[in-house]
């Protein structure tokens, strides 16, 4: 018995001269999708400014596939030494338990929050020649004709499809899913008008909306967005229980030391408030957050019964 508390206090020893002597090698962070996206671009803006605070490169590594999957597994199982860490949104960390029937890991067990990192609204968008000029038309048509009206996502299982559906369950309506493999050809069927409308991350619908080549019908932010004061909120055009939208945030493997959680945060948060960083996010319409670990972990833990409840009720599963 006195060897293995001797084995602990050993082992407990050198996790803190490990935090103590953190980073003693480059960092990297890791990002479940292709260069580009969502979840790539903070990440990549970040990185630099982490470097120079931490005094040794912070590097974006794509593991792309299985719809983040294989990014989030690499680096639930990597080592917890605070070198490894993962970019993912909201999707990866909260919705995918409930999507995907045989995750190779758990993001609440096998994976610990450091901060969220930003977010962003979603705007439900039409193509301009679309008749639909409200949400209220939306829905009306939607109750005329149960499952007619079609929607495009970015797949069966992402985030704009869980959305969706939780809109078209606050709307009380029917409609019917069209995925596409990406972001880029949902986009252009919405634009195209090969489909009824579909929600867009705001730094997206706000690029189609300002060349003309897309309408926006509402926001899901709590209040209007300053880019476009005269769309209104979900809430003002009829779907109060409709507030949501996209964040993303960084975790690293459970098990990492609290000091190196602590400071990683802490130099996130600095980064987020340095000005180019802040232009560049004003220029993406996405909003700083630099959350506690505290606060990421309860915002997860707030989140989950609702997404949850939305993908039972819309029986979304991904294999």
């Amino acid at each position: 018995m006195l060897r293995a508390f001797f084995c602990i206090f050993l082992s407990m020893l050198c996790v803190g001269a490990a935090a103590q002597s953190w980073p003693a090698k480059p960092i990297r962070i890791v990002v479940p999708f292709a260069p580009g996206g969502a979840t790539d671009v903070p990440a990549r803006l970040i990185a630099p400014k982490l470097s120079e605070a931490l005094g040794q490169s912070v590097v974006v590594e794509n593991k792309a596939g299985a719809g983040g999957i294989i990014g989030m597994d690499y680096v639930a199982k990597s080592p917890p030494d605070g070198y490894t860490f993962v970019m993912a949104s909201n999707g990866e960390l909260v919705m995918n338990p409930s999507i995907y029937p045989k995750l190779p890991y758990s993001p609440f067990t096998d994976l610990v929050p450091v901060a969220i990192v930003v977010e962003s609204p979603l705007v439900m968008i039409v193509s301009p020649s679309s008749p639909f000029k409200s949400v209220a038309e939306v829905i009306a048509a939607a109750k005329a004709k149960p499952g007619t009206v079609t929607y495009a996502t970015a797949g069966a299982g992402s985030t704009s499809h869980v959305l969706t559906e939780m809109f078209a369950q606050r709307a009380g309506v029917k409609l019917l899913h069209v995925a596409y493999k990406g972001g880029a050809p949902a986009s252009t069927a919405m634009v195209s008008g090969e489909v009824a409308m579909g929600l867009l991350n705001l730094g997206s619908a706000s690029t189609l909306m300002s060349s003309g080549r897309a309408r926006g019908l509402a926001v899901t932010s709590a209040a209007r967005v300053p880019e476009f004061p005269d769309m209104p909120t979900f809430t003002e055009a009829g779907v109060p229980d409709f507030v949501d939208g996209i964040w993303v945030g960084l975790a690293a493997p459970a098990g990492v030391p609290q000091e190196i959680i602590r400071r990683m945060n802490t130099e996130i948060a600095r980064a987020l408030q340095t000005p180019d960083v802040r232009k560049s996010m004003a220029q993406l319409s996405v909003h700083a957050v630099g959350s506690t670990p505290e606060e990421a972990a309860a915002r997860i833990q707030r989140e989950l019964p609702r997404y949850t409840d939305a993908i039972r009720k819309a029986e979304i599963r991904a294999e």
